[in-house]
């Protein structure tokens, strides 16, 4: 369909052409390479819950997918060949299912793509102390374009709580107690993942 179309019209006629099951393919994602090899133990709770009863990639897709998740972040992966890994899955994924639309990717990326030999950046509880907004927004841009790089469309980050207490086993991950602080800081980071026009 011609991208002339206008966007609205474009997914009203997808989703109406989409099956019941290619319409919840759209809904689940996939943790592939989740430390199977009995190292190091699992990464989240039930992150197998999802794949239980199919087998293999192809199987588990062949209605489509979602999304992606932590293909570089979830065991030590070489950059050149998880890119070529993922861009093969993406193929997959365009050539064998019947509407050809790829997943969504994403990964971690709180303090850096968290990827092996990715640049591992400060905490946010860094960026907010720094209140200088323009640095935390050409550090993003930085992240964003080792994402990019590696075919990665969606960073999980920044982390918009505003801590108030100290004992929450998470504020290293937020950025300030102050929500002015927060909004400013953390706005400074958005859309530094989406493609350059």
């Amino acid at each position: 369909m011609s991208t002339e179309v206008p966007a609205r019209t474009r997914v009203a006629e997808l989703i109406g052409a989409m099956t019941l099951e290619e319409k919840l393919a759209q809904l689940v994602g996939l943790w592939e390479g989740r430390g199977g090899s009995g190292e190091g133990g699992d990464v989240a709770p039930m992150q197998d819950a999802m794949q239980a009863e199919e087998t293999g990639f192809e199987t588990y897709a062949r209605h489509g997918l979602g999304q992606l998740t932590r293909p570089f972040g979830t065991a030590p992966v070489d950059p050149a060949e998880g890119a070529l890994a993922l861009a093969a899955k993406q193929r997959w994924l365009v050539e064998h299912t019947r509407l050809g639309i790829p997943a969504l990717v994403h990964e971690e990326c709180l303090t850096g793509l968290a990827a092996w030999k990715a640049t591992t950046f400060p905490a946010p509880l860094c960026w907010g102390a720094s209140f200088h907004p323009e640095l935390v927004e050409e550090m993003g841009a930085a992240i964003g374009a080792s994402m990019r790089s590696l075919g990665v469309h969606q960073g999980l980050a920044p982390v918009l709580d505003v801590v108030r207490d100290a004992r929450w086993g998470r504020v290293e991950e937020c950025i300030s107690e102050d929500p002015y602080v927060v909004g400013t800081v953390a706005g400074a980071t958005c859309g530094v993942c989406s493609p350059p026009a």
